[in-house]
């Protein structure tokens, strides 16, 4: 059987840089999901196919990792490739790479969901079936136990932030986290590291509840409520930014 992959280019524009003129974080993650989700369409398993199947993706975890930022209207070139379904679980690993080579990696988790239970759906089930390949990747995504969480601020999710499904966009999600950051606060710092694991869709309406704190190892964990219960969390990694 081939390699099941496909690979995509990607132009950073003006609407996904901060004041310093790189990528914010939500940028990666808005070039990863376009990337699967074009892929899915490529395997016949696009969400307009789940949906004959009364289901539909979710992106449930994500991690990504890049050795530096990325820069305005910086041509990036994606890679995604699938791995052998897991369970209810499908992982699918990413290369990042520019003109200078491999700049970065990453490794999303997906899952099939019943649109009317809102249960997880196993693909044999309902008939579906994926390549079996190895992708060199063998990180498995976990949860992430955060400590000493204090309250940062509330954020209402609203209409530009839902999707197709009704709830909190991903990628609007990484934003109202990355706002948790403080990076308006001291200019040297950008993400090198992001995980994002969504617990539960958010609809339109929803009050979020901002939580972080820095853990020991010098990461900082944030965490949205909606009341006492958790519906996205994340753990970023900082690194310092030099000077081109």
């Amino acid at each position: 059987m081939p390699e099941c992959q496909l690979t995509r280019e990607y132009v950073l524009d003006i609407g996904q840089i901060d004041s310093r003129h790189i990528a914010r974080p939500s940028a990666i993650v808005d070039f990863m999901q376009d990337i699967a989700t074009r892929h899915a369409v490529v395997m016949g398993i696009s969400g307009e196919e789940l949906e004959k199947k009364n289901c539909f993706w979710v992106l449930s975890r994500l991690k990504y990792t890049l050795n530096r930022p990325l820069h305005f209207y910086e041509k990036l070139r994606v890679t995604t490739i699938p791995r052998k379904v897991r369970g209810a679980s499908w992982y699918r690993d990413f290369v990042f790479e520019t003109e200078e080579g491999e700049v970065g990696s990453a490794v999303t988790v997906w899952a099939i969901v019943d649109l009317e239970t809102r249960r997880l759906v196993r693909p044999q089930s309902i008939g579906l079936g994926f390549p079996e390949q190895q992708t060199g990747q063998t990180e498995m995504l976990r949860a992430i136990r955060a400590e000493n969480l204090e309250p940062c601020f509330d954020r209402v999710v609203r209409y530009s932030d839902i999707d197709i499904n009704c709830h909190l966009n991903n990628v609007k999600a990484v934003d109202i986290l990355s706002d948790t950051f403080g990076l308006e606060e001291d200019a040297t710092r950008w993400v090198s590291q992001l995980q994002v694991n969504y617990i539960s869709e958010s609809i339109c309406g929803t009050k979020l509840s901002l939580m972080r704190g820095i853990q020991q190892n010098g990461s900082l964990c944030v965490a949205a409520y909606d009341g006492e219960q958790e519906k996205v969390q994340a753990e970023a990694v900082f690194s310092t930014l030099e000077s081109r």
